[in-house]
């Protein structure tokens, strides 16, 4: 009998001992499934830990073309707001996509050179991005053409960067939103499928946040003084992929093989 009791005395008074932290524990586990659940980590920063795919269902996951919004298919390239310096660039360009596409001797430098396609247009081809967060430095690594870039975090821009293809890249965070911020492009890359130009003076502000745990917005602003008279944006959707990462080079060698084979077969005029 007083084995029993002492028994029941501890039990007791492990109980009132524990009690207390049950519902801070119980708070603790709904604020972290809240925050697994809206994408964020325990701090309440984007978690971007994953694979994502871009969205095309519906009309917000549409397939770029261009980075303007009143013109997201490029249906009139022409149009956008280019200065008589960019204007007079893109009378010249041949690309492959949108209402002036043609494969008939193209000048887009992806197509042609396999030069990279740089920031912001990389993000206009059907593949995967992946992010590795650490406290000094975001890495995104691009499934095409197996490129990646550093993003320094919480930094200043160097006063004067080198002309690269992927920029100089530095970012923070917005609460629930990444914000990136490029300046120190060369020249040498397009905008967008379409062709639009753009100069050295080009600064791209990339804003990366969850819609929910399955969905990620991308929004892209423009501001380029040179080549535009006004800065414009637009948004694209990814969504989470279960992989996995496949091998997606641009190989001159394959890109003159199909120019040989394919397209120079089909766009040459039958015999008489």
């Amino acid at each position: 009998m007083r084995f029993q009791t002492a028994v029941c005395a501890v039990a007791f008074l492990g109980a009132l001992g524990f009690a207390p932290s049950l519902p801070a524990q119980t708070a603790s586990n709904s604020e972290e499934a809240k925050n697994q659940k809206a994408g964020l980590t325990s701090g309440g920063k984007p978690d971007l830990s994953g694979l994502w795919d871009p969205d095309f269902r519906g009309p917000e996951g549409m397939r770029l073309n261009t980075w303007d919004s009143s013109d997201p298919f490029a249906a009139h390239p022409e149009r956008a707001p280019m200065t008589p310096w960019a204007a007079e660039k893109f009378k010249d360009v041949r690309p492959p996509f949108g209402a002036m596409q043609t494969f008939d001797n193209t000048n887009d430098p992806v197509q042609r050179y396999c030069d990279p396609p740089g920031i912001p247009r990389i993000y206009m081809y059907p593949w995967t991005i992946q992010f590795i967060q650490t406290p000094t430095t975001v890495y995104i690594l691009y499934e095409y053409t197996k490129v990646w870039r550093a993003v320094a975090m919480n930094s200043e821009h160097s006063k004067d960067p080198d002309s690269t293809w992927m920029g100089e890249s530095v970012g923070k965070y917005e609460g629930d939103t990444l914000v990136i911020d490029t300046i120190g492009f060369n020249d040498k890359t397009w905008l967008d499928q379409t062709g639009h130009p753009h100069s050295e003076a080009l600064h791209v502000i990339e804003r990366f946040r969850h819609l929910d745990h399955e969905r990620l917005e991308l929004s892209v602003t423009i501001d380029d003084p040179k080549a535009y008279t006004k800065t414009f944006s637009a948004t694209k959707l990814y969504k989470l992929s279960p992989g996995p990462v496949g091998e997606t080079l641009c190989a001159y060698s394959e890109m003159k093989d199909f120019q040989e084979k394919v397209v120079d077969k089909t766009q040459t005029a039958p015999a008489k």
